[in-house]
């Protein structure tokens, strides 16, 4: 294998316009708590606990051969593995665990119940899940075990630092942990800290050992290591401190990289996809990041649930609305209590925002005009795959009116209330979808801006050409309608519940398979949906070509 010095023709890593090799230099440094002028120790004063320098670290390596010798020679020895004089293996036999038995760099916390943790770790995250484990490091470190070297960081939690190339952008690693996590750059301490970061870190030494190292998509390795923080210690909740900085603004993008916080403020989107869809949701993404983008993931992933992000990521939004004080027990998040809230902008009437891809804005319309007042909250979602992937600040500018009474071309959400959304670009419409909440109580969740229709589309459906069959439906507050379909006789061919969901129709899909699994023959079928109260029916043709 080759070195990491060697990697740097395959993959260079793509600076931002704001950021240079002096400032990322600078940035590491700093910390490192070495002095810029003289390579002296510090003290650093950290206002924000840096949860994992994953990011900073590896970028510096990628970089390693553009900084000056100057630089380097600072650079080399804060980027070499760690010389401790201790070394014990985990329990389980899957980690060697370097520490020093005294001194600065001594663990504060018992290190038989850090060992323990480690185990724990892989075992959720490889043996349940279903990950591969990082690949062996041709035994540096003294083995082929995967190398936990515990010191004195002061400012981090921890990071996962690449070492050798596997391919063109897959490595092997090891990971560092603070050994004490004491003061005020942590939220959490001692063990406890210990045992988050450990399943922190070992996720980032599958991700980029078993998958891709892509710096565009970092926030979601930050995001999905820190899910698995809850995922492994649910008991901990050490994430619940970074979450807060989505909850002040979830009008900003989840794809941005450019603060502290970006990914661990995100953890929750991961915790909901295991929710909705299963543990194996979140393994199912990192098999296709290879190949594609992080947003792009999330949707492939869906589809193959038979939805989509236009549905999901603004199901996650009325989620998200539900916490706090809001949250309803056993629906939603299930630490929802626990968490901070949502506060909608005010809405008199009509809104214009800049809106970018990715995000979500909350919107609260109050109607005092009648004992007892009504409110009603709408949650826009942007859910713009290509401008989060192109930019991550890709701008679609909308506005959104709320009235009382009907308005042209808007549409009915509950009781006298209407709505409409308008952009200049009316292609821009098919990028949003829509959630509305009346006097705390959903109106339409997991609803999109769509169109009702009576028909079945594409028709004729030929398997040869086609995977599902579309039926209509209406709205639901449960977000599900019952489906039968029914022979030119009238015998039952399928029944069941489906997920209602659509691009820009609301309908319920149906892989055109009867109830033993098998394919239809050609011919005249009749449909009917019912969701809520709503009961839709006609015919459709079926060739079996």
């Amino acid at each position: 294998m080759k070195k990491y010095l060697l990697i740097f023709v395959v993959m260079p890593f793509c600076l931002s316009i704001s950021q240079n090799l002096d400032s990322l230099y600078n940035e590491f440094i700093q910390l490192k708590g070495i002095s810029r002028g003289h390579g002296n120790i510090n003290v650093r004063e950290e206002s924000n606990p840096v949860k994992c320098s994953f990011g900073i670290v590896n970028s510096i390596k990628l970089n390693y051969e553009k900084f000056s010798p100057l630089q380097k020679s600072v650079l080399s020895p804060l980027l070499a593995r760690p010389v401790l004089d201790t070394s014990i293996v985990s329990p389980l036999g899957y980690f060697r665990i370097h520490f020093n038995k005294s001194g600065i760099n001594a663990p504060a916390y018992d290190i038989k119940l850090f060992a323990a943790a480690a185990d724990s770790a892989y075992n959720y995250e490889v043996k349940i899940i279903g990950f591969p484990p990082p690949p062996k490091d041709n035994g540096a470190g003294g083995d082929d075990l995967y190398d936990i070297y515990i010191k004195d960081l002061s400012a981090e939690y921890g990071y996962t630092e690449f070492e050798n190339s596997i391919t063109s952008n897959t490595f092997t690693s090891y990971m560092v942990l603070d050994n004490d996590f004491a003061g005020n750059n942590y939220n959490t301490h001692g063990i406890d800290a210990a045992r988050v970061t450990v399943a922190h870190e070992f996720n980032h030494g599958i991700q980029i050992g078993n998958y891709i190292y892509r710096q565009e998509d970092n926030y979601y390795y930050e995001l999905t290591s820190t899910s698995m923080e809850e995922f492994v210690f649910s008991g901990v909740n050490d994430y619940y401190y970074y979450i807060k900085y989505y909850f002040q603004n979830p009008g900003r993008t989840i794809t941005s990289n450019s603060s502290w916080y970006d990914g661990y403020d995100l953890a929750l989107w991961n915790i909901f996809l295991k929710d909705r869809f299963g543990i194996g949701s979140i393994k199912k993404i990192w098999e296709l990041m290879p190949s594609k983008r992080a947003l792009q993931c999330f949707d492939d992933m869906l589809k193959g649930e038979n939805s989509n992000f236009k549905v999901e990521f603004n199901n996650f939004a009325l989620w998200c609305y539900f916490t706090g004080t809001r949250a309803v027990a056993g629906k939603y998040f299930s630490e929802a209590s626990a968490y901070p809230s949502i506060n909608p902008a005010a809405l008199i009437n009509s809104v214009s925002v800049n809106s970018e891809a990715a995000s979500n804005s909350y919107f609260l319309f109050t109607d005092n005009s009648s004992s007892p007042g009504n409110a009603l909250v709408s949650i826009i979602s942007n859910c713009d795959i290509e401008g989060g992937i192109v930019s991550s600040a890709a701008i679609t500018p909308f506005t959104f009116t709320v009235a009382s009474a009907p308005i042209s071309g808007g549409s009915h959400i509950v009781d006298k209330y209407y709505s409409k959304l308008e952009s200049k670009n009316d292609l821009a419409l098919s990028l949003f979808s829509q959630s509305n909440i009346f006097n705390n109580i959903p109106v339409n969740e997991g609803h999109i801006i769509a169109q009702e229709t009576d028909y079945a589309f594409p028709q004729p459906f030929k398997y040869s050409l086609y995977n599902q069959i579309y039926f209509p439906a209406a709205a639901t507050s449960s977000g599900y309608a019952d489906l039968n379909i029914y022979s030119i006789d009238m015998n039952l061919v399928f029944s069941g519940s489906k997920r209602i969901l659509a691009t820009d129709k609301i309908a319920v899909g149906w892989d055109a398979l009867d109830l033993r699994g098998s394919k239809l023959s050609t011919g005249v079928y009749f449909f009917i949906t019912k969701s809520g109260d709503t009961v839709k029916k006609g015919k459709f043709v079926i060739y079996n070509d």
